[in-house]
C-alpha cells in the first residue's frame, strides 16, 4: 500500500524539481540582456513644453512643444487619485512583486470569454513603456517573449525599490509618465487640461 503514495510523491518531487530548473533557466535566459532596472529607472527623462514668461513671472508669453506635462512629486499627488489609479489599474499594487499572477490569469480568462482586458500591473506598464530596449517591445518582437521580459523586469524593478517608499517612487514615475489623452501626459497636465484645476484641487 505504501508503494502507490511513494511513487506519486516521487513523481511530484521530480516534476517540481524539473519545473524549478526550467523556471530558473528561463529567467536567466530572458534576464541576461535586460538593462539594470535601477539605472534605467533613474535615467528616465520626461519631455515637457518650454514656457516663456514675462519678467514678472506672471504673464505667459509663449509655449513651445506639443506634449503637455508638469512633473510632480508623490507627496503632491492627492491620495484619492492614487487610490483611484490602483483600483482601476492594479488592485494589488502595494503588495505585489511587480507581477500579479492571479490578475494575469483572470485577465486571460476574461479575454478567452470575449471580454478582453489588460492584465499588466502598474509596474509592468511602466516597464513596457520605459525600461525595456526598443527591440524587445517593437511590433516585430515575439509577444510571448516580450511579456516574459516585461514580467521579469517588473519584478527586478520592485526588488530594486523595495518597501512602501519604493512603491511610492514607482507610482510617482507612473503618474508622471501616463498619457491621458488631449495631448496631456501625467496627472498634473490632465487636471489642467480636463478640469482647469491644479492637481492639489482634485478630489
Amino acid at each position: 500500500m505504501l508503494a502507490v503514495p511513494l511513487v506519486a510523491f516521487t513523481c511530484l518531487l521530480v516534476a517540481g524539481i524539473a519545473g524549478a530548473t526550467f523556471a530558473v533557466a528561463g529567467y536567466a535566459q530572458y534576464a541576461k540582456d535586460l538593462p539594470d532596472p535601477r539605472q534605467a529607472f533613474d535615467a528616465i527623462v520626461f519631455t515637457r513644453q518650454t514656457k516663456v514668461w514675462d519678467r514678472s513671472g506672471k504673464v505667459l508669453l509663449a509655449v513651445f512643444g506639443t506634449d503637455r506635462r508638469d512633473l510632480v512629486k508623490y507627496e503632491d499627488i492627492p491620495p484619492e487619485l492614487v487610490d483611484a489609479t490602483t483600483a482601476i489599474e492594479d488592485k494589488t499594487f502595494w503588495e505585489n512583486t511587480g507581477f500579479d499572477p492571479m490578475g494575469f490569469v483572470s485577465a486571460a480568462l476574461d479575454t478567452l470569454e470575449g471580454r478582453p482586458r489588460g492584465g499588466s500591473t502598474i509596474t509592468q506598464q511602466l516597464v513596457r513603456d520605459r525600461l525595456l530596449p526598443k527591440e524587445y517591445v517593437s511590433v516585430d518582437a515575439n509577444p510571448y517573449e516580450k511579456k516574459v521580459r516585461e514580467i521579469i523586469q517588473a519584478i527586478r524593478l520592485t526588488e530594486a525599490y523595495p518597501g512602501a517608499e519604493g512603491k511610492q517612487t514607482i507610482m510617482e514615475k507612473y503618474l508622471n509618465q501616463n498619457f491621458y489623452g488631449n495631448r496631456s501626459y501625467g496627472v498634473a497636465a490632465a487636471a489642467e487640461s480636463y478640469w482647469k484645476k491644479e492637481l492639489s484641487e482634485l478630489t
